[in-house]
């Protein structure tokens, strides 16, 4: 019996790294909601692990993007090179809207309904209500801002879905590299236009308008560039790289976002979304490595499988989605419902209670809501899937 088709390939450690990337938000915004935290003294040898990236979490949303421009790129850059069909844009856009729209409607139904027992509810009004059925978010000279904040992102992702087939016409080596330097181009010019327009606003309003394409667009593109590599390398058949190279690659092209964020964004400071040289490089410098590790991914590095493919980092991307439309809700609510004595509260007991509770209502959200609209495969399923010679 033949392996499936390197379109339909399912690498399960690339779930896995999505798993990661959700957890990296939930940290960040545990942090916020914890000023101050140590995780490194206050839970037991996993807080050294934990306290690492809790102060750039943010950068998860990143990690997304990148993915995003990887895997829905592949089958258009595989077709593209002659070696695969044509994608069916009817199948491609019904998929993304299963994809993203049942598990938001199902929040914004529950928060709605709930009304002002959730932290993050607010009246709508009818246009307010119409931009949220439509995630019309922080777009225009009047922007409707979400009722869940971290929905900032989701009209960012859909947007990039709307672009990808146009993109995907250029998507051949002598026509792309053009596009993607024009890409990253626009990407550079956007971030400084929005610090430019929204600085006297503050930070909050420079990070949202700036994220938005074509301020994240280099990201994808760099995601996107490495399908179209990964793709071509099947084509033209190239020898599979050493696997020492594989695994130099994939943890280089994570570490290195560390030392960018580490030596470059925290110096800034507050000044890094009040257009800092640093924020309008941002996607590029953090999308190059991101790309790199990818990559190195799909293409079997053994340390990737071993750390993003078992099965408990493989199951928690299969709910990151969830996990991250609800870390955020479900956070506030246990300080509400708890009152202010959860601030005297060790973090060893209040970080695994936070950590259970978002997970509990993230698993649910998938299995009640996301899983029968778009069927995710198990993880034993993925694992042969994974072992199959694809590329």
């Amino acid at each position: 019996m033949s392996g499936p088709s390197p379109d339909r390939q399912y690498i399960a450690a690339l779930t896995g790294l999505r798993g990661v990337a959700a957890g990296m938000v939930f940290l960040f915004h545990y942090a916020f909601f914890h000023p101050g935290i140590r995780l490194d003294l206050a839970v037991p040898v996993v807080g050294v692990v934990l306290q690492t990236p809790i102060g750039f979490g943010f950068a998860g949303v990143d990690v997304f993007f990148v993915l995003s421009g990887f895997l829905l790129a592949l089958p258009f850059a595989r077709h593209a090179l002659g070696a695969g069909p044509r994608p069916h844009l009817g199948r491609y856009f019904r998929r993304r809207l299963l994809r993203v729209f049942p598990a938001y409607y199902a929040q914004l139904a529950i928060l709605l309904a709930a009304g002002g027992w959730f932290v993050t509810w607010t009246p709508l009004g009818g246009s307010q209500l119409i931009a949220h059925l439509l995630m019309f978010f922080n777009i225009g000279w009047q922007p409707v801002r979400p009722m869940v904040g971290v929905w900032w992102s989701l009209p960012v992702e859909f947007g990039f879905y709307l672009l990808l087939p146009l993109l995907a016409l250029a998507m051949r080596p002598r026509l792309w590299l053009p596009l993607l330097a024009i890409g990253l181009l626009m990407s550079v010019l956007y971030r400084h236009a929005a610090a430019v327009r929204f600085g006297a606003y503050g930070e909050d309003w420079v990070f949202v308008a700036a994220s938005h394409l074509p301020g994240s667009l280099a990201e994808f593109l760099l995601g996107a560039s490495a399908a179209l590599l990964a793709q071509y390398a099947a084509v033209a058949k190239w020898r599979q790289p050493p696997a020492w190279v594989l695994d130099a690659g994939f943890a280089g092209g994570l570490v290195l976002p560390g030392i960018w964020l580490w030596q470059c964004v925290l110096p800034a400071g507050p000044a890094y979304w009040l257009g800092h040289w640093s924020m309008l490089v941002g996607p590029i410098a953090l999308g190059v490595p991101l790309s790199v590790a990818v990559f190195c991914l799909y293409r079997g590095s053994r340390l990737g499988k071993l750390l993003l493919a078992n099965p408990v980092v493989y199951r928690l991307g299969l709910v990151s989605y969830s996990l991250y439309l609800w870390h955020f809700v479900v956070m506030q609510q246990i300080i509400k419902l708890y009152g202010p004595a959860w601030a005297e509260l060790p973090h060893w007991l209040t970080f695994p209670l936070a950590a259970v509770a978002v997970l509990l209502v993230a698993t649910s959200s998938y299995y009640l809501v996301e899983r029968p609209f778009y069927r995710l495969k198990p993880w034993r399923q993925a694992q042969r899937e994974a072992s199959q010679p694809g590329e």
